[in-house]
C-alpha cells in the first residue's frame, strides 16, 4: 500500500509546475531542504522516482507524470472543499438548507427575497414538505433550520416563536352553516371534515383542543387541495388563515364561525439542540424572528 501526505503531494505539485525545488520553497513558504525532503520520501514511499533531475532542469518521469495528475486531482477537491467550507462560515454568503411546513411556504419565500437582496451572495436550498418529513430531516440532522408550527416536545430542539398562526374553518360560500351566528363542535361534527392527514401538525392542534376525530377517509396532504375541496362544496376544511387570505378577501370561500376557531398557535424556527448554527444560518432565524410582520 501507496502512502503519502499532504506535505508530499503539494511539495511534489510545486516542484513540477514550477521546475524548480526553490521557487516551490518559496510558494509553498517553507525552506528548500524541507521541500527536498518530502519528494524524498514521497519517492520512497511510492519505490519509484518522480523527477529527472539533470543540473537546473528537473522534469517528471513517466510514473511522476502520472502522479502528477492525481496530485492536481487531489489538491483541487481540497481547495474546493476549502472555498465551499469557507464560504458556508462567511456570514455575508455561505449556504442555507431550510425545510418548512407547507403551510409556511408563501411567508417564508417572502422573507428569504427579502433576505437575499440583503445577502446577495448567499444561497440557499428551500424544501416544502410535510411534519413528518421535517421531523425526519431534524432527527438525522439534514438541514439548518426547519419552520414548522407545534415543535414535538419529546426531542432536543431549540424553538423560536416568531409569530401567529391562526386556524379557521372555511366553508363554501353558500354552505347553510354560515347563516348561524355561531356553530357547536358538536354541529361541526355532524359534517363532512376536510383537513390534512394523520400526523400532520394542523390535524393534531384541531383534535387536541377541540376534541373532533376526523373522517379518516378524506385526508388531503395539501393545503391547496383542501382549499379547492371546500371551494366545490365537498365540506368544511381546517386550514392557516395566512393560506386562505386572498380567497377569503375575493369572497371564493368564507370564514365560518364556530367554537374554539380560531385557534391561535405559532409558528416557529427549529433547529436541533447540538448543532451549532452557521453564521448565515444564524442571520437567517434572527431576520425571520425580526421580519415577522411579512404575511
Amino acid at each position: 500500500m501507496i502512502n503519502y501526505t499532504l506535505k508530499q503531494l503539494y511539495s511534489f505539485e510545486a516542484v513540477v509546475r514550477l521546475k524548480s525545488f526553490t521557487k516551490a520553497s518559496k510558494v509553498l513558504n517553507i525552506t528548500q531542504p524541507a521541500v527536498y525532503m518530502q519528494i524524498q520520501q514521497l519517492t520512497k514511499n511510492i519505490g519509484s522516482d518522480l523527477l529527472n533531475i539533470k543540473g537546473k532542469t528537473i522534469t517528471p518521469t513517466y510514473i511522476g507524470k502520472k502522479f502528477y495528475q492525481t496530485c492536481l486531482e487531489v489538491i483541487a477537491k481540497l481547495e474546493q472543499s476549502r472555498s465551499d467550507i469557507e464560504q458556508t462560515l462567511d456570514p455575508e454568503a455561505g449556504h442555507l438548507q431550510i425545510a418548512v411546513a407547507t403551510t409556511t411556504n408563501s411567508f417564508v419565500s417572502r422573507v428569504l427575497a427579502k433576505f437575499k437582496k440583503e445577502y446577495p451572495k448567499m444561497t440557499f436550498f428551500l424544501e416544502v414538505t410535510n411534519r413528518k418529513t421535517l421531523l425526519e430531516k431534524l432527527n438525522n440532522n439534514e438541514t439548518d433550520l426547519v419552520i414548522m408550527g407545534e415543535p414535538p416536545s419529546n426531542m432536543p430542539l431549540v424553538t423560536q416563536p416568531f409569530m401567529k398562526n391562526p386556524l379557521i374553518a372555511i366553508a363554501h360560500p353558500e354552505h347553510p352553516l354560515l347563516k348561524n351566528k355561531r356553530n357547536s363542535i358538536k354541529t361541526l361534527a355532524k359534517e363532512t371534515l376536510i383537513t390534512r392527514e394523520q400526523g400532520s401538525g394542523t390535524r393534531i392542534t384541531i383534535e387536541r383542543i377541540t376534541g373532533m376525530q376526523f373522517n379518516s377517509d378524506i385526508e388531503i396532504n395539501s393545503n391547496e387541495a383542501i382549499i379547492e375541496s371546500v371551494q366545490a362544496g365537498l365540506g368544511i376544511g381546517f386550514v392557516s388563515e395566512h393560506t386562505v387570505k386572498l380567497e377569503l378577501q375575493n369572497g371564493i370561500i368564507k370564514q365560518l364561525k364556530a367554537d374554539k376557531f380560531p385557534i391561535t398557535r405559532h409558528w416557529y424556527v427549529v433547529h436541533y439542540a447540538k448543532n451549532k448554527l452557521s453564521p448565515i444560518a444564524q442571520r437567517f432565524k434572527e431576520f425571520i424572528v425580526k421580519n415577522s410582520d411579512l404575511k
